[in-house]
């Protein structure tokens, strides 16, 4: 089974840790999708040895914070492999990543599968994360349960091809603002009948770094946490539309009321 990683990044120096944690994993059947600004190509082509697809970065649209939203859309749209999985720049996970993934999706093709991730603020000689600084909160006593779109995380999580399918992506009106555009997706495909779990036993480590950028946290509650908060009422009402296609026409006549 072909698995798909898709990687959106601004940060092309922290991609070769994925690069070696891609080369041990024991699922080797995999393509690996990288979406980044046209102007780090060059480096990132410096960086990495090949077996790749990179992509350009879709730009921004008016009043965007990001374009984060477009480039999972674009590398999903790209994406040729029955199961994706998300990996975000800059993380180190173990050689048997893909292939529990794997083995999730053959069980029921119908759960997008979180992992869970520590933040560490040095490396060792091998460039693996070490001197733990920060613990996922998501860590329960059940190592691999059932959760609600809210604890769902991107950072390193995988997705069927066919739920892609079903609700077209990411809605791309979350570029307005950081955070919440996978929990947004998960609850449309939980209505769509997909659901949602958290698996302890895959585990990844980040390296500990700063946001983005400084309005980070104030652009969240006020751009993207409310927006989130109105497309959940709405959902329960059942008048957001479910498939990316149709949320177009929805997010414009929402901005005119």
């Amino acid at each position: 089974m072909l698995i798909s990683i898709i990687t959106p990044t601004c940060r092309p120096e922290l991609l070769p840790v994925i690069e070696k944690c891609l080369a041990r994993q024991t699922h080797t059947n995999l393509e690996w999708i990288i979406v980044a600004p046209l102007g780090t190509h060059g480096d990132i082509r410096e960086k990495l040895a090949g077996g790749y697809t990179l992509l350009s970065d879709p730009p921004k649209k008016e009043g965007d914070f990001w374009s984060l939203c477009k480039a999972w859309n674009l590398a999903y749209s790209t994406a040729k492999g029955e199961l994706i999985v998300n990996i975000q720049d800059g993380l180190w996970f173990p050689p048997d990543t893909l292939e529990k993934f794997a083995s999730h999706f053959q069980t029921n093709p119908r759960v997008l599968i979180s992992a869970v991730g520590h933040q560490y603020d040095q490396l060792d000689e091998r460039g693996k994360p070490v001197n733990l600084v920060w613990e996922d909160p998501r860590i329960k006593e059940e190592a691999f349960r059932r959760v609600g779109p809210e604890e769902m995380e991107m950072c390193v999580c995988s997705v069927p091809r066919q739920a892609i399918l079903d609700c077209g992506g990411v809605d791309e009106e979350y570029d307005k603002g950081p955070g919440c555009q996978e929990k947004e997706m998960c609850l449309r495909l939980r209505v769509l009948g997909y659901d949602n779990y958290l698996d302890q036993n895959i585990e990844y480590r980040a390296i500990h770094h700063p946001r983005l950028t400084s309005d980070w946290d104030e652009k969240y509650w006020e751009v993207t946490a409310p927006m989130f908060k109105r497309h959940v009422k709405d959902m329960l009402d059942g008048v957001r539309p479910l498939n990316v296609e149709s949320l177009k026409a929805y997010n414009q006549n929402s901005l005119n009321l």
